[in-house]
Formats: structure tokens, C-alpha cells, sequence
């Protein structure tokens, strides 16, 4: 029997998480085990940046003891890497296959990635890299197509799935699967290349593309972080798995109990009909599960939102993320997006009205922009009520349009990873510091500090802006705050702004509501009791008639209750003392 070669993919991950999944790099493994069967003997190595490329230079080697390899008489030298490159970890994997390459000098290394497609210029050889060979385009294909060039003379005659992808048209129909050259590739989930089961999460893999070109994304430069290495066009198109290989899937990891599932469909809900067949398809294959519910956290496009969407999403218990980016309709456009105010505002109500958990993107620094302007826009997101708020600095990533328009809007940026912008003309350097710091207070006072239940109810009595607000919260707490101090630095920021106000009044019903949910989300997160010394009934300073603070503080009618706020099978229980 012919000795199959040794073939290692490395992928290195931002940060420890439930979506740290290898999915680009296992996708080209399971393409190039159907393509080559019985031919190569393929491993997966994973390391995290923080870790560093010495770490994953020794992943890579151990790779030789992996589960694919025991049942071999004796382990395999490896004949290749591959490396998975992305902007944040192009330097881990720049340095892990040079120490490779010095330890063995006859190993053949290629890449691919959306870094590697948009931005090669140093990966080769040629140019003072490690890399033999530098892969642009659909990854599992010119995987195959590489490898079988360099190891077997020539790649295999259905090399590329079907056809070569980039060459056939966009499809709309609902058998789009086996119309657009997905259906022929194979799922790693499905060949036993990545375990769904003792998983935090898996990323599920539904559609490759966007209908939209916002010109700081990969897809405005024609590049999309696929299950592939990377995939590229000319086109704004969506490609679709088909559903057999989708519902599969999804039965893989229901029968797991997989606690985690980041859907990768970076529009879901641009095609109505499609989404609320999955969701139903979702809901039907979950209905007979008996183990721990699974969370599904979907991207989706605001304005596209619909009252049957809402409500299916608030059935399945899913979280959604929408890219909000900006409330300045001027600056969207010039980031290739349309925003009407009303129209958003509109479509996000619904989730509130299902009660639907969601949250926002913003980004400070985009061309045209300015402090002032981000400010509206973080008031704007925030008198929305979202369960969260994700606020980045611009990255003018190369192989956008943007990075192509970076001279003529005035855009200075690093030139290294990560590419943040460092300014504009109508946002300075020192302008986005403090944009840096309204932000990271923003995260520490609204997200870490659990205050989206009471957030704006909150801030009424003190007529004055949010970011106003956050700002001074900022500055008031500094940044090393953490765990059950936010809570304390919370209600000390609060207190002194409504001294300042002459609010005084409305402290205890205000108290009340910062420690209840403070409370409430440890025991829900943490598993966490507390003991809370209510000012009034809690049925009424939680209820309905507290929404006007000022008012209920005017005319309730004080009493002492004490409650213990307990984790439980269910979720937090209370116990009245």
C-alpha cells in the first residue's frame, strides 16, 4: 500500500471563544481528502496569537503523533503546511514557518487566506518569505489544484467542485446548492474532519458572499473570509450550501448538544424566504432535543428586518449582530451603505417589541466623520435598547475599495496588521483617542456593567446625552475597574450626577434597579447569589410605573423588602426575605 504524505494546516485564532473553530483551514483538508483518497494523511494545528509562533511551529511538528497517524507502522515526516492567513495573525504565521523552514528546509509551506489574497506582497520566497507557494482565491480548489501539481504531477480531474467557482453566475433560486458549484464540496463536519461534539461552539457554515459593497469589508475588494482558505470575485454575489448538506449539519449539532452556534452568513435575512426556512428547520430539529438549549447568534441586515423574522429569532432564544457603523447618512454613503434613520429605527423596534436579543456595530474613524459625529451615532445605537454595543476604530484593510480610496479621503493608517487608521481630516489623531476612550467607557459602564435593562431610564431624569454621559463615566472610573466593581463605580458616577442634577429624590429607586440587575445578570452569567435591600417593592420600582423615575419617586410610597437574587435550573430565582 502506498505511504500517504503528511500534510499539516495550521490556524492561528484571535482569542479563546466558542467560535475559535479551525473551519477555513479544515475546509481545504476535507477538499483535499476527497479529492486525494487514501493519498495524503492530513492534520489540523491550532494556536492562539498570544501564544506566539513558537507555539504553533511545535503544534505543526507534533502534528505527527496526531489521531490521523497512529494506526501508521511509523510516523510520517511532513511533507507540507499549509497556513491560514489572516490580518491578525500574519506575523504569528510569518515567523512559526520560518522556524519550519529552518528545521526543514526541504518542507514545501504555502498559504492562503483574505491577508494572503489582498495583501502578498512578502509571503513568497521570492520576496523574503517562508512561503513556497501563495494561494489566491477559493481555497479548497487551488488547494487541490497546488498540491496536486506539486506532489502527484497534476491535480485530479474534478479538482475544483463541479467547475471553478468565480466562473459561474449568481443564483436565486432555492436549489441554489447544486447551481453554484458549493454542493461539491465536502463538510468537515460531515467527514469526521472537525468533532462537533465536547465543542464550546462550532461555526456553521450556510452561504459564502454579500449582496452589498461596503467598501471597508473584504467583499468591496472582492474577498470573502470563506470556509476556504479565502474565496474571491468580481461580483456581489451570495452563494448558497444546499440545503441537504445544511440540514445534515445542523443534525451533527443537535445530536452534539452543542452549546454554541455562530452562524457564518454574513446577511442572513437578505433572502426572507431562505431565512425563515432555516429557522423553521432549526426549530424542527431542535424540538425533540432533551439536553441544554443551544445558542444561535446570527449576522443580519437591519433594515431588512420583518415583524415573522423577529419573532422567529425570539422563539429560537438566537442573538443577533447588525452593523449599524454610523447614523450619519452622508458618511454611509461614503462607505458604500444607504442608512435611513426612521427606516432602522423602525425595523429594530420589532426586535424590541418580540423581545429578540440583539446587538450593534459601531465604527469610529470612517471617511467623513468626526468626534461629534461618532457621539450622535453612539446615542443614536443607544436609545435603541441593544442587549450590547461592539464600538472598533476604522481598519483600512488592504484589498478593500476603501484602502484603494485612502489617499483621496485623506486617510492615514498603519501599514502594518492591524491597520487601524490614525487620521482623517475630520478626525484627528487626539479626536479618535477620545473616541477610543467613549468607547471603551461605553463598553465598561453599558455592557460589563449589565445596564442595558436600565440604561435610558436611567439617564432621563438627567436630561443629558449619553455619550455625555459615558464620557464623564470615563474619566470618573478609569480603566482599571473590573467585576463587581463596575456595579460600585456605576452607582458612585450615578449618585454624583444626580447630586449635581439635584435629583437626589430618586437615588433609592435608582439603586434599586442598578443592584437588582446587577444581581440578576451574575447569577445568570456567574451562577452568583446576592442579597438586595430593596427601597420599595420590587413588583413596583421593576414594573412599568418606574419607567419615569421622577414620577414614581414623586408619588410610590417607600418600603424595606429584602430578596435574594439565586441561580437556578431555570434561570435566576428570587426569595424574599
Amino acid at each position: 500500500m502506498e505511504t500517504p504524505l503528511k500534510i499539516v494546516l495550521a490556524a492561528v485564532h484571535l482569542e479563546e471563544g466558542p467560535d475559535a473553530v479551525p473551519l477555513g483551514a479544515a475546509s481545504v483538508a476535507s477538499a483535499l481528502k476527497a479529492a486525494f483518497p487514501g493519498k495524503l494523511a492530513i492534520t489540523l494545528a491550532e494556536a492562539f496569537v498570544s501564544q506566539g509562533p513558537q507555539v504553533l511551529a511545535a503544534r505543526i511538528k507534533a502534528a505527527d503523533n496526531a489521531r490521523e497517524t497512529l494506526q501508521l507502522k511509523s510516523a510520517l515526516q511532513i511533507a507540507a503546511a499549509g497556513f491560514s492567513v489572516y490580518s491578525w495573525n500574519r506575523t504569528v504565521m510569518i515567523e512559526a514557518a520560518q522556524i519550519l523552514r529552518t528545521e526543514n528546509p526541504g518542507i514545501f509551506l504555502f498559504c492562503g487566506g483574505p491577508e494572503a489574497t489582498a495583501l502578498p506582497a512578502g509571503l513568497a520566497r521570492s520576496e523574503g518569505g517562508p512561503f513556497d507557494a501563495v494561494i489566491a482565491g477559493k481555497g479548497e480548489v487551488a488547494a487541490v489544484e497546488l498540491l496536486g501539481r506539486r506532489f502527484f504531477g497534476a491535480p485530479p480531474e474534478a479538482a475544483a467542485p463541479d467547475q471553478a467557482l468565480d466562473a459561474l453566475p449568481p443564483v436565486e433560486s432555492e436549489d441554489e446548492g447544486a447551481a453554484n458549484g458549493l454542493a461539491g464540496l465536502p463538510s468537515p463536519w460531515l467527514d469526521g474532519t472537525l468533532e462537533a461534539r465536547g465543542r464550546e461552539g462550532v461555526l456553521w457554515e450556510l452561504a459564502r458572499g454579500c449582496p452589498y459593497s461596503c467598501t471597508y469589508c473584504y467583499e468591496s475588494g472582492g474577498f470573502a473570509e470563506s470556509g476556504g482558505f479565502a474565496a474571491s470575485g468580481t461580483e456581489k454575489r451570495v452563494r448558497y450550501f444546499p440545503e441537504e448538506r445544511i440540514r445534515e449539519e445542523l443534525r451533527v449539532f443537535v445530536r452534539a448538544q452543542v452549546p454554541y452556534v455562530f452562524v457564518l452568513d454574513p446577511t442572513f435575512n437578505s433572502n426572507n424566504k431562505r431565512a425563515l426556512g432555516i429557522l423553521r428547520m432549526i426549530r424542527e430539529e431542535t424540538r425533540q432535543n432533551k439536553g441544554p438549549p443551544t445558542h444561535w447568534h446570527f449576522e443580519v441586515r437591519g433594515e431588512l428586518l420583518t415583524r415573522e423574522q423577529a419573532r422567529s429569532f425570539a422563539a429560537l432564544g438566537a442573538s443577533l449582530q447588525i452593523g449599524l457603523q454610523t447614523a450619519d447618512s452622508k458618511v454611509a454613503a461614503l462607505i458604500g451603505r444607504s442608512f435611513n434613520k426612521g427606516l432602522f429605527a423602525s425595523r429594530i423596534g420589532l426586535l424590541n417589541e418580540e423581545g429578540t436579543i440583539f446587538g450593534l456595530d459601531l465604527i469610529y474613524g470612517l471617511p467623513g466623520d468626526s468626534l461629534d459625529g461618532y457621539r450622535r451615532s453612539l446615542d443614536f445605537a443607544l436609545s435603541l435598547y441593544p442587549n450590547s454595543l461592539d464600538m472598533f476604530r476604522l481598519a483600512v484593510l488592504p484589498g478593500t475599495a476603501l484602502f484603494d480610496k485612502a489617499a483621496e479621503y485623506g486617510l492615514a493608517s498603519d501599514r502594518d496588521a492591524p491597520y487601524t487608521v490614525r487620521s482623517t481630516p475630520g478626525f484627528p489623531g487626539e479626536d479618535l483617542d477620545k473616541a477610543a476612550a467613549l468607547s471603551h467607557a461605553a463598553d465598561l459602564f453599558y455592557n460589563r456593567g449589565r445596564a442595558v435593562a436600565w440604561f435610558n431610564q436611567a439617564l432621563r431624569p438627567l436630561r443629558i446625552k449619553p455619550s455625555a454621559f459615558l464620557a464623564g463615566f470615563g474619566g470618573f472610573a478609569g480603566s482599571d475597574v473590573a467585576g463587581k466593581g463596575i456595579e460600585e463605580a456605576q452607582l458612585a458616577w450615578l449618585e454624583q450626577s444626580y447630586r449635581r442634577a439635584k435629583k437626589e429624590p430618586v437615588l433609592p429607586a435608582l439603586r434599586d434597579l442598578v443592584r437588582f440587575h446587577g444581581a440578576w445578570g451574575r447569577a445568570l452569567a456567574e451562577g452568583a447569589a446576592a442579597d438586595i435591600a430593596f427601597s420599595y417593592h420590587p413588583d413596583e420600582v421593576l414594573g412599568e410605573q418606574a419607567l419615569d423615575l421622577e414620577a414614581f419617586a414623586a408619588s410610590a410610597r417607600p418600603r424595606s423588602v429584602r430578596v435574594r437574587v439565586r441561580p437556578g435550573s431555570k434561570g435566576p430565582e428570587l426569595e424574599w426575605g
